[in-house]
């Protein structure tokens, strides 16, 4: 999923969905493998980022909205409790002799034709999953260069050889609670380097960015950490309003870090907006108010207690919020110190504000003063895009500040003596003032940082000049899609040595090697400003030091006029080589897994945010593989013919965006007859309300049957068409009959599950978002609804669609919440386990109040249509639970938490870890073989695991 995000922030399309979905059409090139998109019109030019797609649109609340509803927001106490249930479980013996085996990837090939993702003529370059932070040691040299990167929902990791050919990363997480990490910052007090803080909660404001625990330290070159206990104690104002304290980094994210070069006890942490959750099947964001008000915090006695410094939310209010207390993308996302006069000055970025200076020796008090105000003004208009990012870059005796401000279009900025009053800086006095580097005017110097970030500044736009080189500046983005193989390279990254007046592009590198979209994080080595890392939902890049003059490629591309001005510009000085540095990085975030029924050992798919859907052939000695681009969601193999296979990408609005392949494995673009289009009967003919992920089903049992769900379940009998028609016409690479109504023949089978013809309770209007079959008959379908509706149709078979009959089987007594996942008994069609997103606490405050439960063991009467539920929560304590299976042989179920896995023995009653080995990381979804003795974990950061059921 990217989502959408903050400290490089937003995304609403879907990680790089929206973009995937843009590019995969474009003609190819020799140096880009950009495809120009037959969606643009149809999307127009959305925000993007996994929740990614317009602002607090319903796939972007969706996530959060499940899992707090019937609440609207997830109070501190409800993630705690949670957190304490799941350690608590943690306690207890491992179900299973066995400890889950990672299948990885640790990184993965990037297919040479992939539109924009990390791509090269050359073999080797690798990718991992979405990076949000940098840190190279102080102490960096050509021999021993040690670096850090916090990963979206993979944790911290380490290498020691920053500058090798092969980094040898490993994880560097032990005592952190969490692998959703935001920022990280070395203590410049300790010249060895040894000691450095890791902010948690990832700060990028998708639906899948995971909320934190606090700010940890490390004073052993990251073998260890332990927690900041100010960090999470509750002294700081509440969002809501009450006038009470919270804790200050609970349920929220920690965006960035700074600490006094002259006291190491000084120490800023800015908070920033960050989410809660999610399933295999859905995303979306919201904001708890129950938490702290996100902003700048100071602590002056080493992190024993933080104070806020700088608090500026009160008219950054959500309107959809029934309390107005909740917030878009509010916070600090950079804090920068300089130190001067023998004072240590203040500089941070707050969103929809811009940029303010805490300076006794410039301002005459020790108040927060605002130098540069950001178009976003600070009002509700524009708080889901507006964002404002700096760097300091002193210049001998002034200073110089670079800044990049959104909304779009975003603008670039330089102040050359910041030396002066806030005031002055503010006005743009005579002594001071800022001036404006971006132009609209194509052809112009100016250009290249016009709108450099395009709609989705609020994820991407890193800003940032290396210490000691200040007419250095890089500046970072998605991509310029449209521009690939024209004008651009992309302007992924650019690059000015002119104090931000020229740009040049360090997207793609003279081997062709191309940089993943998405940036979230530039840092360059201590010694040399032309040694540059970049961290990305593609993982680690570095630009190796060279440049080289492209600029002759630019009279081949077609241009004139000042698209040709331009391309002579920004290509003539392009990286001479980037390396990718994603080997050993298991860092990638999947949605979900499927399996081959007829070899599940060493057959699987699997969609992941931003990076594609992957397949993994375990024969030999195993490897992961690009099979289609995009934000990948559900897939599933035949079980009849596994050369047929169809995966999703995010959902779009108003698109259901399924594929089919008949061919396999095969890379996306090694046929033009590999992947082909087949939503259109939900997207042209009748669209539905659909979740983020739709879930997607293979039919266990009937070769070609398959089953989506909107509001009504969608089944096609035919793999969704006949094969040589849509190769034909419905390629995903080749223009033809997409979007007529003519490619796919998906029907709609029985009722419209939503409707009120079952009544007004629970949501009328919501979608399906659990479907499952069984391989012991040919006809019953269980479906459960975003908001609790569950139903029973034993006659899914049937040749006529109308005559399926779905069965509704919740009542009163049943959870009101977010169906996440109902596992089918193999040998009893009639028999399920079924699990429920969301907290007690909530239903329990609900007026009137709605049942609680979160796992509950349902046995289905076919003949009076009536089902019987049993809770089986046991010592669940009140966590969301994310997805669950049933082993078939025994009877044991598995969920999976926020946490990790648990299991249910057969009778039993107490829930017990799964296994050993699994790291504490959100597992979005559970696939099990029963008769290959396998269950399979999806997890958010941690790339897929493997338990033996033995």
């Amino acid at each position: 999923m990217a989502f959408v995000a903050v400290k490089p922030s937003g995304v609403f399309l879907s990680g790089k969905s929206k973009a995937k979905v843009e590019t995969k059409f474009a003609a190819k090139s020799p140096h880009s493998n950009a495809l120009t998109s037959r969606f643009r019109t149809l999307l127009g030019n959305p925000n993007e980022k996994n929740g990614e797609a317009g602002p607090m649109n319903e796939a972007a609340q969706a996530i959060y909205d499940d899992k707090a509803y019937p609440a609207k927001h997830i109070q501190p106490a409800q993630q705690r409790n949670a957190l304490n249930a799941a350690n608590a479980i943690n306690r207890l013996p491992g179900g299973k002799q066995s400890n889950w085996q990672p299948l990885g990837p640790d990184g993965v090939p990037a297919d040479a034709l992939v539109a924009s993702e990390s791509t090269g003529a050359t073999s080797g370059t690798i990718y991992s999953g979405r990076t949000t932070a940098i840190a190279l040691s102080p102490s960096c040299h050509a021999n021993d260069c040690k670096i850090f990167i916090g990963a979206a929902g993979g944790g911290v990791w380490e290498a020691d050889n920053a500058l090798g050919s092969q980094p040898n990363w490993h994880s560097s997480n032990t005592g952190i609670s969490s692998n959703a990490i935001g920022s990280l910052a070395f203590d410049p007090n300790d010249p060895r380097g040894k000691t450095l803080y890791a902010g948690t909660g990832e700060p990028n404001g998708s639906g899948d960015s995971e909320a934190g625990v606090g700010l940890y330290k490390s004073t052993d070159f990251g073998r260890s950490w332990a927690l900041v206990a100010g960090s999470t104690a509750s002294n700081a104002p509440c969002a809501d309003g009450s006038g009470n304290n919270c804790p200050v980094a609970t349920g929220r994210s920690i965006g960035a870090i700074a600490i006094d070069p002259v006291n190491a006890n000084h120490i800023f942490i800015g908070t920033d907006v960050a989410r809660h959750g999610s399933s295999s099947v859905n995303g979306g964001r919201f904001t708890p108010p129950g938490s702290a008000k996100v902003g700048l915090y100071e602590s002056t006695d080493g992190g024993a207690s933080f104070s806020p410094a700088l608090i500026l939310t009160q008219d950054v209010v959500d309107p959809n919020s029934a309390t107005g207390g909740d917030f878009f993308r509010a916070g600090v996302s950079d804090i920068e110190l300089y130190r001067a006069l023998g004072e240590t000055q203040v500089y941070a970025a707050a969103f929809d504000y811009g940029v303010f200076r805490r300076s006794m020796t410039q301002d005459g008090d020790t108040a927060f003063h605002q130098v540069f105000a950001s178009a976003g003004g600070g009002t509700v208009a524009n708080s889901s895009t507006s964002r404002t990012e700096f760097s300091l870059a002193p210049n001998g005796g002034n200073l110089r500040i670079y800044v990049g401000d959104a909304p779009p279009p975003a603008s670039f900025w330089r102040v050359d003596n910041a030396n002066v009053t806030a005031a002055t800086l503010f006005t743009g006095g005579t002594n001071g003032g800022w001036t404006k580097l971006s132009s609209s005017v194509n052809g112009t110097p100016g250009f290249a940082s016009f709108n450099y970030c395009s709609t989705q500044c609020s994820y991407d736009m890193p800003v940032y000049s290396p210490p000691g080189a200040p007419n250095i500046v890089y500046i970072g983005s998605s991509m310029q899609y449209g521009e690939i193989g024209g004008r651009s390279n992309g302007r992924a990254v650019q690059r000015s040595e002119d104090a931000g007046v020229n740009f040049t592009d360090m997207t793609i590198d003279t081997q062709g090697v191309s940089r993943h979209p998405d940036q979230h994080a530039i840092a360059a080595t201590p010694t040399n400003p032309n040694i540059v890392f970049n961290a990305d939902d593609g993982g680690v890049w570095r630009i190796n030091g060279s440049f080289t003059d492209v600029s002759s490629q630019c009279a081949s591309r077609g241009l004139s006029g000042n698209n040709l001005i331009d391309c002579n510009s920004w290509l003539s000085k392009v990286p001479t080589t980037i390396s990718s540095m994603n080997r050993g990085l298991d860092t990638l975030q999947y949605q979900s897994l499927s399996v081959n029924a007829q070899d599940p050992l060493k057959d699987i798919m699997g969609g992941t945010q931003d990076n594609g859907t992957h397949a993994y052939n375990g024969h030999g000695n195993g490897s992961w593989f690009v099979t289609i681009f995009g934000d990948g969601g559900q897939s599933g193999i035949d079980v009849g013919n596994p050369n047929v296979r169809m995966h999703t990408f995010f959902n779009a609005p108003g698109l259901s965006q399924i594929d089919v392949t008949f061919r396999g494995t095969t890379p996306t673009f090694a046929s033009e007859t590999g992947w082909n289009w087949v939503g259109d009967p939900a997207t042209v003919l009748f669209p539905e309300n659909m979740s983020f992920y739709i879930p997607l089903i293979a039919d266990p049992k009937v070769s070609g049957t398959w089953f989506f769900g909107a509001q009504h379940v969608w089944r096609t009998q035919d793999n969704a068409g006949d094969q040589t028609f849509l190769e034909t016409n419905c390629s995903e690479f080749v223009n033809g009959l997409q979007f007529t109504g003519a490619c796919g023949d998906w029907v709609r089978i029985g009722q419209d599950l939503s409707g009120t013809a079952f009544g007004t309770d629970k949501e009328p209007g919501q979608y399906i978002v659990a479907t499952s079959r069984a391989p012991s008959d040919n006809g019953t379908l269980w479906a459960g609804l975003r908001r609790g509706r569950v139903f029973v149709a034993s006659n899914a078979d049937d040749a006529t669609p109308g005559n399926v009959t779905f069965y509704r089987i919740d009542d009163s007594t049943t959870p009101t919440r977010f169906v996440s996942g109902i596992a089918v008994d193999p040998a009893n069609p009639n028999h399920a386990f079924i699990s429920f997103s969301g907290y007690n606490a909530y239903a329990l405050a609900a007026v009137p109040p709605t049942a609680t439960g979160h796992v509950f063991e349902v046995t289905y009467n076919s003949t009076t249509h009536v089902a019987t539920w049993v809770n089986r929560d046991y010592n669940l304590g009140d966590e969301p639970i994310t997805g669950i299976a049933l082993d078939g042989n025994t009877g044991d179920a598995f969920i999976s938490t926020d946490f990790g896995v648990n299991i249910l023995n057969s009778g039993g009653s107490t829930w017990t870890p799964a296994a050993g080995s699994l790291p504490p990381v959100a597992v979005y979804g559970l696939t099990i073989d029963s008769d290959a003795r396998v269950l399979y974990a999806a997890t958010h950061g941690r790339g897929a695991w493997r338990l033996s059921l033995q």
